[in-house]
């Protein structure tokens, strides 16, 4: 489903407390700025996360095989499925990236372990609003010890295979669409993420993480992987390389959301996009919307850059 969309120059010089009423009370919360106040699961786009506190440790590259290929499950206490119940067998952290396996990402979480992992995702940025200069941004959910859980669930009501859950974006984990957008930019370039800002202004810049270059742009080639051979595969658009991630984030009781966080062109991006498509179902539901936006900002920005000729 889609929110109604509505003429946003009904708002100039005033709008009838009716139509606003009506905007407010629609079920589908058209006012609502999800992309600074809605919080969701990120689902899949948060293995990269999971991806760069690995290589930061020294646990994987990107050539890494885990002992336990994909046969759709992984055990540890109970069976942990995989998004693909076919499985995706013996595949390494690129191929991992690309299809979105579960499976691998269960393990590397489990080599990383519950405690490094939480404090990993602090240091992300996953625990703190982004300080954009806009009101009603939402801190995101990330436990920042294990000492969330034992508040919340009791010392006996919780056991550490939440760490396979956190690892692919489930569980405690709810982010914000811009702090995911804000989480890539540092994918896409060097390392750093800069304060989000409408106003015009020099923006701070955050070292997120250490990967050195060679690292960094694994990581990239990656991401361009999921878009030109992976889960985003029929989001392709001729002409114009993109990166990113894929993600299906489960939601109970509603049907799946789907998620998309990317950036375009892949070798010199200009912009970092994430969509979350509400009860969407699937990944490439939004990969599709996200690279079609990709595409239309970035000829509206040559077509704006051009130097006429005549």
């Amino acid at each position: 489903y889609s929110a109604p969309s509505y003429d946003i120059n009904r708002f100039i010089g005033g709008v009838s407390s009716s139509y606003y009423r009506e905007l407010q009370e629609h079920k589908y919360k058209p006012l609502f700025n999800r992309a600074l106040s809605g919080r969701y699961p990120p689902a899949s786009t948060w293995k990269l996360a999971t991806a760069v506190l690995g290589m930061e440790l020294g646990l994987v590259t990107m050539d890494t095989h885990q002992e336990q290929p994909c046969t759709g499950g992984y055990y540890y206490g109970r069976v942990f499925k995989c998004w693909d119940k076919r499985g995706h067998g013996d595949i390494s952290l690129a191929q991992a990236i690309a299809k979105s396996c579960d499976v691998y990402f269960y393990q590397l979480g489990l080599k990383i372990g519950l405690t490094r992992l939480l404090a990993g995702g602090v240091r992300l940025g996953f625990g703190d609003s982004t300080g954009i200069d806009m009101p009603g941004e939402k801190t995101p959910i990330w436990p920042a010890s294990t000492a969330y859980f034992d508040r919340r669930y009791g010392p006996r009501g919780w056991n550490r295979s939440v760490v396979l859950s956190l690892s692919i974006g489930q569980a405690n984990n709810s982010q914000t669409p811009l702090n995911m957008a804000r989480f890539y930019t540092a994918l896409a370039t060097d390392g750093y993420a800069a304060t989000p800002q409408v106003v015009a202004r020099t923006p701070e810049r955050k070292k997120l993480f250490d990967l050195s270059p060679e690292q960094l742009k694994s990581v990239q080639l990656a991401l361009a992987d999921v878009v030109s051979r992976g889960t985003a595969a029929g989001a392709q658009i001729q002409g114009l390389t993109i990166a990113g991630k894929t993600g299906t984030a489960q939601v109970p009781p509603e049907e799946d959301y789907a998620w998309f966080v990317g950036y375009a062109p892949a070798d010199k991006p200009k912009i970092v996009l994430a969509i979350i498509i509400e009860e969407g179902l699937h990944g490439s539901t939004a990969a599709k919307v996200a690279t079609k936006l990709m595409e239309r900002y970035l000829k509206t920005k040559l077509t704006m850059n051009a130097v006429p000729t005549d």
